[in-house]
């Protein structure tokens, strides 16, 4: 199994990046590297994160553009993505609630390892019923 890292992931969905240093050859490479490869490959927390912010924020795609995209990732069957129940249900939240994606992967992280709630100061996140808003 190998790892992936977001420039690489970002180059398997997106057919032209706006924004970053890359060549036309780097999309081809990842494509036969990865697309087409019959080995698997790893996705972890912090690339799914930091992918969906390059998306959201550099791309401004709509959230369910990215739920659409992370949807396939889940899906492909060479790619295993660190904890894929708890990245589905984030994405659930991501699209439902307020807040960036990776704070609702920490609530929903914290939820199954025992929490009843997690404490923030983040009102947006706080809408989740994963979080509490912590207040005076």
């Amino acid at each position: 199994m190998l790892g992936i890292d977001t420039n690489i992931l970002l180059r398997i969905f997106l057919t032209d990046l706006s924004e970053g240093d890359h060549t036309p050859d780097q999309f081809a490479l990842v494509r036969a590297a990865v697309v087409g490869s019959r080995e698997p490959f790893f996705v972890n927390h912090v690339v799914v994160v930091e992918t969906i912010w390059v998306l959201r924020q550099k791309l401004k795609y709509s959230k369910e553009v990215i739920a659409g995209v992370m949807t396939r990732l889940l899906h492909m069957s060479n790619v295993m993505v660190q904890d894929a129940a708890t990245v589905e249900a984030s994405l659930s939240s991501f699209i439902a609630f307020p807040g960036d994606f990776s704070d609702h992967l920490i609530g929903e992280i914290n939820k199954r390892n025992g929490c009843r709630t997690t404490l923030t100061f983040d009102r947006a996140a706080s809408k989740s019923p994963n979080f509490s808003e912590l207040q005076r």
